[in-house]
This record gives C-alpha cells, sequence and structure tokens, in this order.
C-alpha cells in the first residue's frame, strides 16, 4: 500500500510538473509573440492601425444610448485617448493570444528568441524600411498603370504585355527579387488574397471568370516585375540578398509557414481581436 502511495504520489508530481512545464513554454511563447508584434519589423506589415481602434471608438460611442461625451470633438479626443491607451497596454498582449494557436506548434520559445534578436538589427530593419516605402509610393503608382493596361487588354480579347526591363536588371535583380518575394512568404500570401478576390468576381457570372482568371494569372506573374521596377533603384540587390539570408533561417521558414497558416484565416483572428478590443473597452466607457 505504502509502495502504491508513493509511486502515485511520484506520478502525480511528474504530471504536475509536466504542466507546468506546458503552462511555461505558452507563456514563454506568448510572451516571444507580443515582443514580435510590438516590433517595427512586424507593424511594417500588420492589419491593425492606431485609426482601426480610433474609428471603432467612434462608432461604439455613435451608438451608445447615453454616451457621456456629446460633442463630437470631445468625443474625438476621448476615442484618439482610448486608441493609444488600448494599443500601449492591451493590444499586442490581445494580438499574441489570438494568433498563438497558429505558431504553437510551429515554433519554440528559444525558436522565437533567435527572431525576435534577428529582427532588431538596425542594418535588416533599414532596409524593410525603405523596401515599406516604395511600395507605399512608387509600387503603388506602377500597379495602377499595369492594371488599367491589362483590363483593358484582357476585355478587348488580348493578353496583356508583361512590364519590361533593362536586360542588366531582369539578369541581375528580378532573380533576387523573386527569390525574396518567395522566400519572404510574400508571394503566396497575396496570391491567396488574390484568389479569395478571384472567387469573388466569379460568382457575378460565367464571363466574369475568365476575366478573373486571366487579369489574375497576369497579375501573379507580373506582381515581382513591377516590384523590380519600383525597387530597383532604392534597394540594392545586396540588401535583397541580407533579407533573403535572414528569411532562408530556418526558425523565418517556420514564422512563414505560420504567418501564410493564420493568413487563410484571417477574418476570424480580426473578429477575436476586435472581440477583445469590444469587451476592453466597454470596460473603459
Amino acid at each position: 500500500m505504502k509502495k502504491s502511495l508513493t509511486a502515485m504520489v511520484s506520478a502525480i508530481s511528474v504530471l504536475c510538473l509536466v504542466l507546468y512545464s506546458v503552462s511555461c513554454s505558452q507563456a514563454g511563447l506568448k510572451n516571444e509573440l507580443t515582443k514580435y508584434y510590438q516590433s517595427e519589423w512586424s507593424r511594417l506589415a500588420d492589419n491593425y492601425s492606431f485609426a482601426h481602434f480610433k474609428s471603432k471608438v467612434l462608432v461604439y460611442m455613435e451608438a451608445m444610448e447615453n454616451c457621456p461625451y456629446a460633442a463630437a470633438t470631445e468625443r474625438d479626443a476621448v476615442a484618439e485617448k482610448l486608441a493609444q491607451e488600448y494599443c500601449a497596454n492591451s493590444f499586442y498582449t490581445d494580438l499574441a493570444d489570438v494568433v498563438y494557436p497558429f505558431f504553437e506548434e510551429r515554433l519554440s520559445v528559444v525558436e522565437f528568441k533567435k527572431i525576435n534578436a534577428a529582427i532588431k538589427d538596425e542594418a535588416p530593419l533599414a532596409i524593410m524600411r525603405k523596401i515599406d516605402a516604395v511600395m507605399q509610393r512608387e509600387f503603388s503608382g506602377i500597379v495602377n498603370v499595369g492594371i488599367s493596361s491589362a483590363v483593358a487588354d484582357i476585355m478587348n480579347g488580348e493578353t496583356p504585355m508583361m512590364p519590361s526591363l533593362p536586360e542588366d536588371v531582369a539578369e541581375g535583380y528580378l532573380p533576387a527579387m523573386e527569390r525574396f518575394y518567395d522566400i519572404s512568404g510574400r508571394r503566396i500570401i497575396t496570391e491567396k488574397r488574390f484568389s479569395s478576390v478571384k472567387e469573388m468576381i466569379s460568382q457575378e457570372a460565367s464571363e466574369s471568370q475568365v476575366f478573373a482568371d486571366n487579369f489574375f494569372e497576369y497579375l501573379g506573374s507580373a506582381t515581382p516585375v513591377m516590384m523590380c521596377i519600383a525597387m530597383q533603384e532604392s534597394v540594392g540587390i545586396e540588401e535583397l540578398n541580407m533579407l533573403i539570408e535572414i528569411f532562408e533561417r530556418p526558425e523565418f521558414g517556420k514564422l512563414k509557414e505560420a504567418n501564410i497558416e493564420l493568413s487563410n484565416d484571417i477574418a476570424s483572428a480580426n473578429k477575436e481581436v476586435d472581440e477583445k478590443f469590444d469587451k476592453w473597452l466597454k470596460s473603459k466607457i
């Protein structure tokens, strides 16, 4: 009996230790996820902004039967203050809670610590800033022109022409850009978004299916070429190679896989974050 009791106590101790270890690992990974989402590297490409939460505060106050802030100017000031408070104190923790299931089976705490250490390096971060700025400015203009031309060609039953590149850029810079586009996960995430829009267009009519197929086939092939046109004078090939080296690290490969999985369910994730924010907001007003 004594041996049996001792064995039971020992088994319970082991079980508690395992549960404790799992709990610590979960807390550790969530902590590293929070740090990652707090980083500028992550914020350069996230779906949320201060303005998103401020607008939600204003909508909430507009819907309140007894809103304590009557004047529009007062509401705007309060909404700004509340959005700042949420983003500073709660948002990244809430976001880590929501996305944790997409990361828990792919990345260990140690691997995520390596990621967070790497993205603090100012050299690659500076390149990411340049790419983000170019994508928001020059790239958007190039895409708008390319899309307009492609739509006109497709509507006329013609195959859209690919954007042209100088020979030296096509031979040297384009392969590096295509590698960056692939290894960073941008291609898969972008094309999944294309597929969602294509499906929506295709539901309108059968002729829309043909148009959508041709249009998104062109856009999928043309995107890295248009990225070359936009970036070749601002982002050097050595800088692209520096980012490629980082994205080729095993832990970044796992991060890419998790982000791709997350992108498949981004609508649900966005909804969960908004629900957490709504709960936080109701406790404040």
